[in-house]
């Protein structure tokens, strides 16, 4: 997992939004220079969040918001990062059309994210999904997020296929199209 969120986090640049900030996992990735903000809707994690950034000597901005609904001009940032919140958002076309218009021309998104795995597996899984989201914040671990990516407008050449935790996940930088 380490060397996945390495790869994906440490390519970001510029002014930086992380959507579904959580604790702050992704922080110790980050390139130096990139002006961060990060927007998480949950108060727990936003919470938790807040005492890491005190902990790490401050220099992220923290906000409450929904990734379906981004309280951001159009084409504010340079990078967005969203790692394993496509799955568990209320409205993935939604999230991904926000994410997509707050995002400069020719801005990347980088991603990890579970999707659901092909064939027999992927049915067992949206017979599971219901359940697990249930005890998983909403997790949806049969999404086909790779296409709903592609459909939202983004290129996403070399997107890259791993395992994590026995799920299947994608991962890799998409560009919104200049």
């Amino acid at each position: 997992m380490r060397d996945v969120r390495r790869q994906v986090v440490g390519g970001v640049r510029g002014n930086v939004l992380e959507v579904g900030a959580g604790t702050g996992a992704n922080w110790e990735f980050l390139p130096p220079g990139v002006s961060y903000t990060g927007v998480e809707p949950d108060p727990h994690m936003r919470r938790r969040a807040a005492a890491n950034a005190q902990a790490r000597g401050g220099g992220f901005v923290l906000g409450e918001a929904r990734a379906e609904a981004l309280a951001f001009d159009d084409a504010s940032f340079d990078s967005i990062l969203a790692t394993f919140v496509l799955c568990s958002v209320d409205d993935q076309p939604a999230a991904l059309a926000e994410i997509f218009r707050v995002l400069r021309p020719g801005g990347e998104f980088h991603y990890v994210e579970h999707v659901r795995p092909d064939g027999m597996k992927g049915r067992v899984f949206d017979l599971l999904t219901p359940a697990w989201r249930l005890f998983a914040a909403n997790c949806h671990p049969n999404r086909q997020t790779a296409q709903a990516i592609e459909r939202a407008g983004f290129t996403t050449d070399g997107m890259r296929r791993t395992v994590l935790h026995g799920l299947p996940n994608i991962y890799g930088v998409a560009v919104r199209p200049r």
